[in-house]
């Protein structure tokens, strides 16, 4: 009798489970309604496994090798897109590995020194099939809700593929003022720079960061706007006036910052969810915005343009005024003002010369490293040396071998720029005793400190080295 009232119950579970698995299949194809099986195949040649190796390395970036993903955007040129942080600023050995298994070279086009995309250049010419590229959406054409589609190298393994929909179609999520797409991608280390495609078969974003239950995509309209400037052979301008934005509901404006109640209506719904608005974080230093604007000031207007929390369109405005005034329509404290701030280009201030000397490398003071480590002095970078080297013992290195040091002052003589660092070191004799003013941000107490050391010529001589972008190589200056 127990054996029969056991089957019984074991019908009963059986049969309950099997209901409530149906049920959940049926719940799930209505979730995932597109079937993505022949875009899958036909996407996966367009997408590349990206891999670096730096040896020489600027600002934060680290030594070693990684691990990304890329997609080809231009199959005629052989220009294959990524992240910055992919692609860093610093010279390194790029390998491109294709969906055949074959590979080839390829040398960095442009980096973007706001936004986290990045661009390779290949020879078509070397590559064993013929390139295609992904066609390009647009972000203005997505909605909450839609299904997505990545590819790319998760945990390094290729061409691994997820599905997504978007939750958020504006956070802030950039270094400066980069507008994102949140979506429900899960990730892990070597997605980034994957391609996010729509269920129209058209790529719309390009994958930056995230987390284990969330991902942050960066739009492609930032890729496109610079990928068509290249193509017409035009000047990539990159506008700064040194501000930090975040997005800040229109209830927290409100309450916490005075923002006018009555201007409310005026900024309207958003597409993106919550109504929110501009605000400057925090000012970097030596920018061009430093005396006239202030953190938490809300940014109603540029150039008359009600700008709401469109950060990408701030961020073109700023763009196409380089060497120019843009007009600012603030509210501080509820008080309106009317503030004209010069637009400087940073694509101007990019690292494009640098040292090596006694076992280091140095290079000019970038915009990025005065807003990350808040630096207002002059002088000269040392984001390296190799260990037991003349200039290791000036600064306290991190895990990865990385200094944060500032040159301030070489045997008396000031050090503002590269240019005075050289002729200073030009004074050195070999195995002479040298002392260096530096500040060291790896340090709590980064006062100017002086340092001792004898520096070793005969095998850290000084080289400068200089970029040449119609070779999109490093070149060592007086060298044949």
């Amino acid at each position: 009798m127990k054996q029969i009232f056991r089957s019984m119950a074991r019908n009963r579970i059986s049969g309950t489970v099997l209901a409530i698995s149906l049920l959940f299949t049926l719940i799930a194809n209505a979730n995932a309604a597109h079937n993505w099986t022949e875009q899958i195949a036909a996407f996966k040649p367009m997408v590349v496994n990206v891999e670096t190796s730096s040896e020489v390395v600027f600002e934060t970036e680290a030594k070693g090798t990684s691990f990304a993903t890329g997609f080809v955007v231009d199959a005629e040129r052989g220009i294959i897109a990524t992240n910055r942080h992919v692609t860093g600023s610093s010279p390194s050995y790029v390998k491109i590995n294709f969906h055949d298994g074959s590979f080839t070279e390829a040398r960095i086009l442009y980096y973007d020194p706001t936004h986290d995309f990045g661009f390779y250049q290949i020879d078509p010419a070397e590559v064993d099939f013929e390139l295609q590229a992904v066609e390009l959406g647009e972000w203005s054409t997505l909605s909450l809700g839609d299904e997505l589609l990545l590819i790319g190298n998760n945990e390094k393994e290729e061409y691994s593929i997820k599905f997504g929909t978007i939750a958020n179609l504006n956070v802030n999520k950039g270094d400066r003022h980069s507008s994102y797409i949140h979506t429900t991608f899960d990730r892990t280390g070597g997605s980034s720079g994957s391609p996010v495609w729509n269920t129209a078969g058209e790529v719309i974003a390009i994958h930056a960061r995230g987390t284990d239950t969330s991902s942050f995509e960066l739009p492609i309209d930032y890729l496109y706007d610079a990928l068509e400037l290249m193509r017409n052979k035009m000047t990539i301008q990159r506008g700064e006036i040194g501000v930090d934005l975040e997005l800040v509901s229109i209830g927290e404006a409100i309450k916490h910052f005075n923002f006018p109640v009555a201007l409310r209506k005026e900024i309207g719904p958003s597409k993106a969810g919550t109504p929110k608005v501009i605000q400057i974080e925090s000012i970097v230093p030596r920018t061009t915005g430093e005396t006239i604007l202030r953190a938490s000031d809300i940014i109603y207007r540029i150039n008359n343009e009600l700008i709401k929390d469109d950060l990408y369109t701030f961020d073109a405005i700023l763009n196409q005024h380089v060497g120019k005034n843009v007009n600012l329509d603030v509210y501080r404290n509820g008080e309106n003002l009317s503030l004209d701030v010069p637009v400087e280009d940073l694509e101007a201030k990019k690292v494009r010369r640098f040292v090596r000397f006694g076992g280091a490398v140095f290079h000019d003071i970038t915009p990025q490293l005065r807003r990350i480590l808040f630096l207002e002095a002059d002088g000269v970078y040392l984001p390296h040396a190799v260990a037991g080297s003349s200039f290791s013992r000036v600064g306290l290195q991190e895990r990865n071998g990385n200094s944060k040091v500032v040159i301030l002052d070489i045997n008396g003589k000031q050090i503002r720029n590269l240019d005075d660092f050289i002729e200073a070191c030009k004074t050195i004799t070999d195995g002479q005793h040298t002392y260096v003013v530096v500040r060291d941000f790896n340090l709590f107490d980064s006062s100017p400190t002086p340092k001792s050391l004898t520096v070793n010529l005969k095998f850290g001589p000084l080289q400068e080295f200089e970029w040449n972008q119609e070779m999109l190589d490093w070149e060592e200056r007086g060298s044949e």
